[in-house]
């Protein structure tokens, strides 16, 4: 089971909407996709609807968890509240000997993070396989790239037997007539290169309308001529870094 972790230390960013597309897109694909909605807003549950609601994800973060019989397409959500927050190392603990049980019943993870750093977020990178950073090109959204930056190095070093694996940063909500944000967008290029992806989305409504609706931008019902392309170029991209 691949696992494929969205994050970034802000709000606002897109995680949410990319989680829910990504989802979409590998179960379009056939594959068996597990989503963990760790975000408290829980957003990513309320989308996901023809996901099959395993309730919430208290249990992986707790001893003895067994995998229930599920469908191809499930999710959980994080409906704890805060149970975990001042003791977290045994929930850490348990959750690395949770979720490789549900390996067998699904070929990919996605898990939507909070959009601040938690022992949460930790749990998300701890186990991760692949990264996908989010980047709003407002004035402090490359500020938070520097903060996740330090809390994955921090991961590598306290809870990881391997780096973690950034697929890399994508630009979102890009306007178009906004130079600002293209110098913004060029500096960035600049700076990472590669791990800078060469498709971004631009500020578009449909995808937030679309995860409002609960179906891809693909499957809503207004005229997506213009937010379609360059989220299928994100998902291709996505998929051919990852190696899937």
């Amino acid at each position: 089971m691949k696992t494929i972790a969205i994050n970034i230390e802000k709000g606002g960013a897109g995680k949410t909407t990319i989680a829910c597309h990504l989802a979409w897109h590998l179960a379009d694909a056939g594959h068996r996709v597990l989503v963990l909605d760790l975000d408290r807003q829980c957003n990513a549950t309320t989308a996901l609807r023809e996901f099959e609601q395993l309730g919430s994800c208290k249990p992986l973060f707790e001893p003895g968890f067994e995998p229930p019989e599920t469908g191809r397409l499930a999710i959980y959500s994080n409906r704890m509240h805060g149970e975990y927050d001042s003791n977290y190392s045994g929930a850490l603990s348990a959750f690395r000997a949770s979720l490789p049980k549900l390996a067998p019943h699904f070929d990919f993870c996605v898990i939507d993070t909070p959009p601040a750093w938690s022992w949460i977020n930790f749990a998300a990178l701890m186990m991760c396989d692949d990264l996908i950073v989010p980047v709003e090109l407002g004035p402090f959204g490359p500020d938070s790239t520097k903060q996740l930056s330090n809390s994955i190095q921090t991961v590598n070093q306290r809870g990881r037997s391997t780096p973690i694996n950034v697929v890399g940063l994508v630009a979102n909500r890009v306007k178009a007539n906004d130079r600002n944000q293209l110098a913004m967008l060029a500096e960035l290029k600049a700076k990472i290169g590669r791990n800078l992806f060469a498709a971004y989305l631009p500020d578009r409504s449909h995808y937030s309308q679309s995860v409002q609706a609960g179906v891809p931008v693909w499957r809503h019902d207004k005229d997506t001529r213009s937010s379609l392309p360059p989220m299928r170029a994100f998902l291709d991209e996505a998929m051919q870094r990852m190696g899937v």
